[in-house]
């Protein structure tokens, strides 16, 4: 495939990104693993600050830089955006707080239904080149630039957001820039910027070595950015030796991360006062060896294992005052000012004989334990088991089970363990309906405390149906959730989800036509104001654990409920034009309980506390109509609209609507 070729743009993009500063991305198109979620938590949902980060340049070439054909391509991204925010602007992340103060509090006066508006540019320049290096080697380059005074988009105006140079072969590779360091589950798994070397000595050894810097940007490194980490220096080491087949292999690892301190100011900027040892955000030096295997077996037996042992710095600053009494060593403590040890293991395995399937993994992170460069949980015990059974060629029986707790050298008070056994039918590939899926199972989640302070339950009975239609995919799926806190009855609810989508794919007249439809609803009832803990006994301020909610008050049930409903659609025509549309809202109807008081006295009311709506509704739109000039993909324009809108029931509501338009251009020569 080719695409218009312009010497003219790749000097511009080699001359741009010589002067470029930002984050940064290795040759992979993987970013760092998700930062690990305790099976002994519940699982966070991300803030609305979280979901609205600044995202890192779409420009991807992973299913390029294997192809072993001399190839170079470039892309210039021009784009444009119209931004007005009515209400509540200060939700919004792409007006800046000056500019509202400016718009819409001149003098410091604030101008009631005031809409602030913005224009943001972007600008994107990507460049690959892909040559033949040598006889047997090759040289890829890859740099991408950005720049605009969108802050929604990038913290800085200019920024380099990946850039590495790669020359590799057949027996080594080297990557100056950035790179996915990936030796062991424990040992080293993120992105670096530095270099990356792999050396293969005949087919049995393998050698690998890191070394460099890990920041979040390429801008950290010189810049004062809010809310940048350390810069910490890291270097690595991995020796692989194949055993019995090609895929079995036992591995050495060695990782070393160590915070600069001198990366960060280290003045309180509330107080003027240094930053003592122990206060956030702690500068680390964490060293750890781990050794790992694999054996695969052609009888269909597969185990992987790794044990490492760590020693970590948790705060390098010296603490004048040092470890405060008891100082115990059983857990990381900022302020020892000496390094603490401890291990971590991980074994996982398979197997399959016929139409039985056996998996299971077991790991355990002892409390000091510490993997800055893998970023693993530390203080937990975690047991998988799971078998699958075809009972016939229509029919599959699933059982699982998971163990997982905390305290392992009884550092703490209590034990907080969990157990979570599930079950599952699935029926497939039935006689009268072969492409239909229908599941239908049971889970359950129990959560308790050594001490008693805390002991729930959640059972879950749950049917997913899938059954495609020609080239519609419907399916349905229904849940019912039964939480029960035996010690804090206000905790206790019921909740059924049922949730219904629609996907098809279609081509009619050679225009393709993609819509996709869901919709969920949640129906939760409960108790709020059911009870109350007693009154603590002299002189004691607190109940003893275990103490259960008795004081019975309020028995009136309530019902909250939640809603989420999305439709897309894609269109794209023969020649010219293709069409995205998208609508997704998120409501919710709640109740809330608001203590009263006596108009008379003003002395607030005893239970039962009346009961109040409440509740939000955040619809949004999206719209993009892309056309190619002289139906050339390589060249396309696409307006987009945009409109985000949150509704409180108690608060200032907010209405953001923003219009764009986009050139894209792509030119180079792509391999084959």
């Amino acid at each position: 495939m080719r695409v218009p070729a312009s010497p003219v743009f790749v000097l511009l993009l080699l001359a741009v990104t010589t002067f470029a500063q930002n984050p940064a991305t290795p040759p992979s198109p993987s970013q760092n693993p998700p930062a690990p979620q305790s099976p002994l938590e519940e699982p966070k949902k991300p803030t609305e600050a979280e979901q609205n980060q600044p995202q890192a340049s779409k420009f991807n070439v992973s299913d390029q830089t294997a192809s072993g054909e001399d190839q170079q391509l470039g892309e210039i991204r021009l784009t444009t955006r119209w931004t007005e925010v009515g209400g509540d602007q200060t939700r919004s992340f792409r007006v800046a707080p000056h500019t509202i103060s400016e718009q819409c509090a001149p003098g410091g006066v604030a101008i009631a239904g005031c809409i602030v508006a913005r224009q943001n540019n972007i600008a994107e320049f990507n460049y690959f080149l892909d040559r033949r290096f040598f006889a047997s080697r090759r040289f890829q380059f890859l740099s991408m630039y950005r720049g605009t005074e969108d802050p929604s988009v990038d913290p800085e105006h200019n920024s380099l957001q990946k850039a590495y140079v790669r020359i590799f072969g057949a027996q080594d590779e080297y990557i100056f820039g950035d790179a996915l360091v990936n030796f062991s589950r424990l040992s080293f798994n993120q992105n670096i910027k530095g270099v990356s070397a792999t050396r293969r000595i005949n087919d049995d050894w393998k050698i690998s070595g890191v070394g460099g810097v890990f920041i979040d940007r390429w801008g950290s490194l010189y810049k004062d950015l809010i809310g940048r980490p350390y810069t910490a220096s890291v270097a690595g080491l991995r020796v692989e030796r194949r055993l019995f087949n090609p895929q079995s292999a036992v591995g050495f690892n060695f990782s070393s991360s160590r915070d600069r301190v001198d990366s960060l100011s280290q003045i309180d900027p509330a107080t003027g006062a240094t930053l003592a040892a122990g206060s956030s955000p702690q500068p680390a030096t964490n060293q750890i060896a781990t050794l790992d295997g694999k054996y695969n077996s052609k009888f269909g037996l597969n185990v992987d294992a790794e044990f490492g042992y760590s020693f970590t710095d948790f705060d390098r600053r010296s603490s004048l005052a040092g470890c405060p009494a008891p100082c115990d060593t059983r857990v990381p403590q900022p302020t020892l000012d000496r390094s603490q040890g401890d291990w971590g293991l991980r074994m996982e395995g398979t197997y399959r004989f016929k139409r039985l399937s056996l998996r299971s993994s077991f790991v355990r992170y002892q409390p000091n334990f510490a993997s800055i460069n893998a970023r693993q949980i530390a203080d937990l015990q975690d047991f998988v088991f799971r078998t699958s059974y075809d009972v016939t060629d229509w029919f599959t029986v699933d059982g699982t089970i998971r163990r997982s707790n905390d305290n392992l050298k009884s550092q703490k008070t209590f034990q907080t363990t969990l157990l979570g056994p599930e079950m599952k039918f699935v029926f497939h590939d039935l006689p009268f309906y072969r492409r239909g899926v229908f599941e239908f199972g049971y889970r359950h989640r129990d959560v308790s405390t050594s001490d008693g302070s805390a002991s729930r339950f959640i059972r879950t009975p749950f049917a997913e149906f899938s059954i495609p239609i020609k080239q519609t995919i419907l399916s349905l799926g229904y849940e019912r959730r039964q939480a029960q806190d035996q010690i804090d009855a206000r905790q206790t609810s019921n909740t059924d989800r049922v949730a219904i989508g629609l996907r098809g794919i279609y081509d009619i007249g050679n225009w393709e036509i993609n819509p996709s439809f869901r919709f969920e609803l949640e129906r939760q009832s409960r108790r709020p104001a059911i009870c109350d803990f007693p009154v603590p006994t002299p002189p004691a301020t607190s109940n003893p654990p275990g103490t259960a909610c008795s004081i019975f008050l309020d028995p009136r049930l309530f019902r909250d409920s939640n809603r989420l409903g999305s439709v897309n659609i894609f269109v794209q025509a023969p020649r010219w034009i293709i069409m995205e549309l998208a609508f997704r809202s998120s409501s919710a109807t709640l109740t809330s309980l608001t203590q009263a008081t006596d108009p008379t006295t003003g002395l607030a009311l005893p239970p039962p506390f009346p009961a109040a709506p409440n509740g939000f509704s955040r619809p949004s739109y999206r719209g993009a109509l892309t056309y190619k000039v002289r139906n050339d993909e390589n060249m396309t324009f696409t307006f987009g609209f945009e409109r985000n809108n949150n509704f409180y029931f108690t608060s200032p509501n907010y209405d953001e609507r923003v219009w764009s338009g986009t050139l894209l251009y792509r030119f180079g020569r792509r391999g084959q």
